[in-house]
């Protein structure tokens, strides 16, 4: 008779990872902060390029926004609808871009979210600044750690304020459908983030604030809670071949998935991790200590066999 394999309770200092563990780790970190920095990179030289060069008349040169994929969402009603035009601020370029990130969700889930991303790659940098303060400054992590055990009773509220990306997603395109143009615009953080030299103090550079400062207590608010693009990312993810499978026999509870998800999803009680907040950053499966315990799958879209 087979004897099944029961979890270990684990206890502070009895799990440390691999070899396996430590070698997963650095490669997959650091190949995803290579391309999250390139991808920041680029943006920060067309943005730079913009302001330098600009447009007068002999050289056009390309602002950022036109490499945003959420401007695609919102001129896809005008561009269908009025013969190929487009809502100010927006061009074919964003069209083609929401095409690509898409067709990544549908493949890969949210991977745009979690590889690419340079408002989400700046939380990253901001929640790991904040990380290394604690470990030097033992005040600090006390007070961190007060902190979250304080939100850990606002587990409840957590959960529904991460439906207010799909209102704002309803919102933003919704109403530039209806008004014919990027209503929006003025309250997202990326274009305040992009726009930031032209000085212009807008509901979106206080949200962009707002946000930063929000990155140094919870991973990732913006996109937790608020970015309209990680919502149509994760719904068209949910029918993604793609999804991460934890094997209860090899998996000893011991949260180190969880504690290492920038998106707080609860990976240790999960059998199949298919949430919609799921960004494919594959940090649980870097940081997972047991051989086996987390692993990438490919099946049936929404049965996951």
């Amino acid at each position: 008779m087979a004897t099944q394999l029961k979890p270990i309770p684990a206890t502070p200092g009895s799990i440390k990872p691999s070899k396996r563990g430590l070698k997963a780790i650095l490669t997959h970190q650091t190949f995803r902060r290579l391309s999250q920095l390139g991808f920041a990179l680029f943006i920060i030289f067309l943005v730079v390029r913009h302001i330098v060069i600009g447009e007068d008349g002999s050289v056009i040169t390309a602002s950022a926004e036109a490499y945003c994929p959420f401007g695609g969402l919102e001129t896809l009603f005008k561009y269908i609808t009025a013969g190929g035009t487009f809502v100010s601020h927006t061009h074919l370029s964003n069209v083609v871009i929401l095409i690509a990130t898409l067709a990544v969700a549908f493949l890969f889930r949210s991977a745009f979210c979690g590889w690419i991303c340079p408002l989400g790659f700046l939380q990253d940098l901001i929640s790991n600044f904040s990380k290394f303060l604690q470990k030097r400054i033992p005040g600090l992590r006390r007070g961190f750690a007060s902190f979250k055990n304080s939100l850990a009773r606002l587990a409840v509220l957590d959960r529904y304020l991460r439906y207010v990306k799909y209102l704002v997603l309803v919102w933003a395109v919704g109403g530039s459908a209806y008004f014919g143009y990027m209503v929006f615009r003025d309250y997202d953080p990326w274009s305040a983030l992009i726009n930031i030299a032209e000085f212009s103090f807008t509901p979106g550079f206080i949200i962009l604030v707002t946000t930063l400062i929000a990155s140094f207590f919870i991973e990732r608010p913006w996109c937790r809670y608020a970015c309209p693009l990680g919502a149509i990312s994760g719904l068209v993810g949910k029918f993604s071949p793609v999804y991460l499978k934890r094997e209860e026999s090899a998996c000893t509870i011991c949260k180190i998935c969880t504690k290492s998800c920038p998106m707080g999803i609860e990976i240790h009680t999960a059998t199949t991790i298919k949430s919609v907040d799921c960004i494919t950053c594959l940090e649980c499966v870097g940081s997972c200590p047991r051989n086996g315990a987390l692993e990438i799958k490919v099946g049936f879209p929404l049965i996951g066999k």
